[in-house]
């Protein structure tokens, strides 16, 4: 009973998307906003544990900068903008994200999971990944397949639906757009449209840096992540999963020979791919050129535009977090807002919530390089640091999904163990103790 309350957090993080579809589609609940309810009551109970032990609460750099950066997005919100009328101030509280992924990420810092525990996640996610790799498939032939449909119109079939909103196109809305371009979300549809690319490259990366005995076990999860990347059609998911990938490359010692098999593992991945695609009956002529080669660039490039126009009026403070009339007229018909989340992030909160970010980014990842070099295990560098590339061409500040809390858990826990292996820990080199620092 003691361990109730961590292990049903636990197992929300490895089950969400089932956590979310319930959640979702039976309650018609937001799955994050209930996740971060559940995460304050555990915050709650894990402050009680830590009163009674009589030990100390553990705030790391990188969270003090983040919990910054939340302070000041709710007080900048609040003072520069009519959001808490308009909203309210229980709804203004409870769906900050930021306020969660403190509340998950300090409750990651204060406790720990078994050894048992780590080993049948590990497991688990390997079956939903190969799980999300074959709902994908099925979704190209029937793409409202386990798809949030609550957007869009009920009662017709993918068609139809489709020339209701080419003769409505006032109503179309974004995820609408997204649909009817082929963007396939797998089993995340009911966490968001993003989770997708966010939490099946953290998940890879966590399984892939696992380093299991089982060869064709790890073909499979690397084959699995491919398909759900390639079948998003989102090429910042393609771009990451390369970069995640790639760790199996930088992180041996033999670079030369790890350089060609990773060369050769990479031309098998793509024949694989094809054949999926032409047996699938994917036009890859017309999927390169619509994604792959499509013109988003110049999206890209607009919102630098409107980015040198629009923040030198609140360069301080920023906007408080929402888009002024200036920009949404700059802005309308060419894209739905500013693409790239780094120039997002600095138009909403100024040079004081950017530094915050940035110090929070820098801080984090320092810590999870420090850590990775110590214990060998690179998962969760990786499935973080694929996260802020991801902010080049989107816009997502929180780390609100449970693919990346899971790599603060990996993380830690790898780093921990190998702290207890008398053996392992003499062999470091000098210096790697300063992992030790928060």
């Amino acid at each position: 009973m003691k361990n109730l309350p961590k292990l049903i957090f636990f197992l929300l993080l490895i089950l969400y998307p089932i956590f979310s579809y319930l959640v979702s589609a039976g309650a018609e609940m937001v799955p994050h906003y209930v996740f971060g309810v559940i995460c304050f009551l555990f915050m709650l109970h894990t402050i009680l544990q830590i009163y009674r032990a009589g030990t100390n609460l553990i705030i790391p750099n990188y969270l003090i900068f983040y919990g910054l950066f939340t302070a000041y997005t709710i007080i900048s919100g609040m003072l520069l903008t009519d959001l808490e009328d308009e909203m309210g101030v229980q709804k203004y509280f409870y769906t900050n994200l930021h306020i969660y992924t403190f509340l998950a990420l300090l409750i990651i810092e204060n406790i720990s999971f078994p050894s048992k525990w780590i080993a049948l996640s590990a497991k688990a996610l390997g079956v939903i990944l190969v799980l999300a790799a074959t709902v994908s498939v099925i979704q190209i032939f029937d793409p409202l397949f386990f798809t949030k449909s609550k957007y869009l119109i009920q009662g017709l079939s993918y068609e139809r639906i489709g020339e209701y909103y080419s003769s409505n196109p006032d109503e179309s809305t974004n995820s609408v757009s997204r649909l009817f371009k082929g963007y396939r979300t797998s089993i995340f549809s009911y966490i968001n449209e993003i989770s997708v690319g966010i939490d099946t490259i953290a998940i890879f990366s966590l399984l892939l840096a696992y380093k299991t005995k089982n060869k064709a076990k790890l073909a499979l999860y690397v084959m699995a992540a491919a398909m759900v990347s390639f079948l998003s059609s989102a090429r910042w998911i393609m771009l990451n999963f390369v970069v995640v990938g790639s760790q199996y490359f930088w992180t041996q010692k033999n670079k030369i020979s790890n350089s060609i098999k990773y060369l050769v593992y990479g031309i098998t991945l793509i024949l694989f791919i094809a054949v999926i695609a032409y047996i699938s009956g994917i036009d890859l002529q017309r999927f390169t050129q619509d994604r792959l080669l499509s013109n988003s660039a110049s999206t890209r490039l607009l919102a630098v535009e409107v980015f040198l126009e629009v923040f030198p009026d609140n360069p301080i403070l920023g906007t408080g977090g929402i888009d002024t009339s200036k920009m949404l007229r700059l802005i309308e018909g060419r894209s739905s807002q500013i693409h790239v989340g780094y120039l997002k992030l600095f138009y909403y909160h100024g040079l004081v919530g950017g530094l915050l970010y940035l110090g929070f980014t820098y801080s984090l990842l320092k810590r999870l390089w420090r850590r990775a070099k110590f214990s060998n295990y690179w998962g969760g560098f990786y499935a973080i640091l694929a996260f802020f590339i991801a902010n080049l061409t989107l816009v997502e500040l929180d780390l609100f999904y449970p693919g990346l809390i899971l790599a603060f858990i990996f993380s830690n826990h790898l780093y921990s163990e190998t702290q207890e292996i008398p053996h392992l820990v003499t062999n470091r080199k000098k210096g790697a103790q300063s992992a030790l620092e928060y």
